[in-house]
C-alpha cells in the first residue's frame, strides 16, 4: 500500500508539473513583449537550479525527505493557484511572468530530485533499479502525454481553469506524500556523515564551496558518473527548442490549433514511455554505459527530422522515435547514478543530475527562441540538429569509460 501511495503521489506531482511548464510556455506565446519573451520566461523557470541545488541536496540528504518534499512542492501549487486565480493581471503585466517561473523553480529544484531520493526510503534496496526507472517512466511519460491533456483543456476551457485544475493536482499530490511510511534506515542516513565531509560538525550547514567540493569530489573519484552528467548535459541541449519552438512551429507553420497541436506534439508521450519500458526489461542488461552512447547518437539523428518536410505526420513520427531514445537515455542516467553514488550524497548527486537535466532545456530553449524568431525554424532545427550529431560522435569515442561500462 505504501508503494502505491507513493506512486500516486508522485503521478499526480509529476503530471501537473509537466503541465505548468508546457502550459506557461504556450500562455506566454499568446503575449506580445519582446522577441523571444518565451525563451527568457522558460529560462527564469529553471534559473533556480544552478543556484540552489546543493543546498536542496544538502536538505534532502540530513532531514526528513518526505516533508521536504512536501514543503517545497507548496511552491508549485502556489505558482499555479497565482497563474490561475490572476491571469488576467499576468496577460496585463506579462513580466510579472518571470518572478512567478522563478517561484516555481524554487520547487522544483527540490521537489524533483527528492521524489527520487524517496525511492530509497520506501522501496526494497534490491528492486532499487527497477523503481528508480519506473519512477523515471512515470516522469517522461507525464512530459510527453501533457501538451494533449493541456490541448484537449484549452479546447474547452480558459487558461484560468487550466492553471487551477493544476494547482489541485499538486494539492493531491502533497496530500499523498504526508501518507508515507518511511523505512527506519532514512533516519540512520540523515544522521550519517560522508567521508568527505568528516571535518564539518552535525549542527553547521556546510558552505556552498563545501558542498560543491563534497560533490566534485566523488565525481572526480569515479569517472562513470562523471561522464553520464556530462552526456545528461549534452542530451538534454534538445529538449528546449521542443518545449520552446516546436509548439510554436505546430501552431504557426503548420496551422493547427490548440487540440490538433496537442494531438501532433503528444507523440513524444507513448516514444518516451516505449522507451521507458524497453529500459525496463532489459535494465539487467551489462554495458549500460555502451547502451546509452549510442542511444544519444540516435536521439540526435531524429531531432534532425522535426521540421524539414513541413508536415505534421513526419513531425510526429520523428518525435515518436525521439521519445523512444530520450525514454531510454532518461532512464539510464539516473538510474546509473542512483546505484554508484553513496549514502551520504545520493541527493546531492541527484539534485546536480537534475541541474544538468533540467536546467540545460532551459538555456538551449532560451537561445533557440531568440534563434527562431531571427532566421526561422528551419535552420534552428537544422543547425542545433547538426551540433548535438557532432557531441554525440565525440561522446562516444571520447568517454572510454562509460562506454565500456
Amino acid at each position: 500500500m505504501n508503494q502505491i501511495i507513493f506512486y500516486l503521489a508522485f503521478a499526480f506531482g509529476t503530471f501537473a508539473s509537466s503541465c505548468f511548464l508546457y502550459s506557461i510556455v504556450i500562455f506566454t506565446q499568446t503575449l506580445t513583449v519582446v522577441k523571444g519573451y518565451s525563451g527568457i520566461v522558460f529560462f527564469f523557470l529553471f534559473l533556480p537550479f544552478p543556484l540552489f541545488f546543493l543546498y536542496t541536496g544538502y536538505l534532502l540528504d540530513h532531514y526528513s525527505k518526505k516533508w521536504v518534499v512536501v514543503g517545497f512542492q507548496f511552491f508549485l501549487f502556489l505558482a499555479a493557484f497565482l497563474l490561475g486565480g490572476l491571469t488576467h493581471i499576468f496577460e496585463t503585466y506579462p513580466l510579472l511572468l518571470l518572478p512567478l517561473a522563478f517561484l516555481n523553480g524554487i520547487g522544483m529544484t527540490t521537489v524533483l530530485p527528492g521524489r527520487m531520493a524517496l525511492l530509497r526510503e520506501v522501496m526494497e534496496s534490491h528492486r532499487l533499479v527497477f523503481h528508480t526507472i519506473a519512477g523515471n517512466l512515470l516522469l517522461i511519460f507525464s512530459f510527453g502525454m501533457s501538451p494533449l491533456v493541456v490541448g484537449w483543456i484549452r479546447e474547452f476551457q480558459s487558461y484560468s481553469i487550466l492553471f487551477l485544475f493544476l494547482a489541485f493536482l499538486h494539492v493531491l499530490s502533497m496530500f499523498a506524500f504526508t501518507l508515507l511510511k518511511l523505512n527506519e534506515k532514512e533516519t540512520m542516513s540523515n544522521s550519517s556523515q560522508t567521508k568527505l565531509e568528516k571535518r564539518i560538525p552535525n549542527s553547521e550547514i556546510p558552505s556552498l564551496v563545501e558542498n560543491l567540493r563534497a560533490v566534485l569530489g566523488f565525481l572526480h573519484m569515479d569517472p562513470v558518473s562523471r561522464q553520464v552528467m556530462w552526456i545528461a548535459i549534452f542530451s538534454m541541449l534538445a529538449l528546449g527548442p521542443i518545449q520552446v519552438v516546436l509548439p510554436q512551429y505546430v501552431k504557426l507553420e503548420l496551422g493547427l490549433g490548440e487540440l490538433a497541436r496537442g494531438s501532433v506534439l503528444m507523440f513524444l508521450g507513448p516514444g518516451l514511455f516505449l522507451g521507458g519500458i524497453f529500459t525496463i526489461l532489459y535494465h539487467h542488461l551489462e554495458r549500460k554505459g555502451l547502451v546509452l552512447l549510442i542511444v544519444f547518437g540516435l536521439s540526435s539523428f531524429f531531432f534532425l527530422g522535426f521540421v524539414p518536410f513541413y508536415e505534421a505526420k513526419a513531425t510526429s513520427i520523428f518525435l515518436f522515435c525521439f521519445g523512444v531514445s530520450g525514454g531510454v537515455l532518461s532512464s539510464l542516467m539516473p538510474a546509473i547514478l542512483q546505484k554508484r553514488a553513496e549514502d551520504g550524497l545520493r541527493g546531492r548527486i541527484l539534485s546536480l543530475y537534475t541541474v544538468c537535466f533540467q536546467f540545460t532545456p532551459a538555456i538551449s530553449g532560451f537561445f533557440a527562441a531568440f534563434l527562431n524568431d531571427t532566421v526561422g525554424s528551419l535552420w534552428t532545427f537544422t543547425g542545433l540538429g547538426m551540433g548535438f550529431l557532432v557531441i554525440s560522435l565525440f561522446s562516444f569515442f571520447r568517454y572510454k569509460d562509460l562506454r565500456q561500462s
